[in-house]
């Protein structure tokens, strides 16, 4: 919004979400991570060092798992930026409702002033001072502006 009522407050741009926080990268990061942890260990790889099976297991279904709750996370947190942004352009269009009011207002008064000068007519001011010679019967006006 404008600092001050010299041109029209811009309209507020919609954007889909607001931008991502610490929080919400984290727990990106976490859950590809536990997916990729996943695939490891569905596939087998022989690095990982799972030789029981109840190991095993335990390892993929807690892995699954993590990873499924981590990406409900992640949908969570997406959903609650789009909600954010939502209510943030409601908020910014009230406060350009208000601003462009305003603004019209004091252009419209600003008009106003402007066809008011015009139709009155120029009066004359005199910005000189007058010398007054005590021998002479008539004033001098010196630096009258005609």
């Amino acid at each position: 919004m404008p600092k001050t009522f010299d041109s029209a407050p811009q309209l507020p741009k919609m954007r889909r979400r607001i931008g991502r926080d610490t929080t919400e990268v984290l727990v990106t990061l976490m859950a590809l991570s536990t997916t990729a942890l996943v695939f490891l260990v569905l596939v087998r790889w022989d690095f990982l060092d799972i030789t029981s099976s109840s190991e095993y297991n335990f390892i993929k279904y807690f892995s699954i798992g993590f990873s499924l709750l981590l990406w409900l996370l992640v949908i969570r947190l997406e959903l609650t930026a789009k909600s954010k942004a939502e209510t943030l352009y409601k908020v910014q269009m009230n406060e350009y409702e208000i601003m462009r009011t305003k603004w019209l207002e004091i252009a419209s008064r600003q008009l106003e002033m402007d066809a008011k000068r015009k139709n009155q007519p120029t009066e004359k001011i005199s910005t000189g001072f007058t010398i007054i010679d005590k021998e002479s019967k008539e004033p001098i006006i010196v630096g009258q502006d005609n």
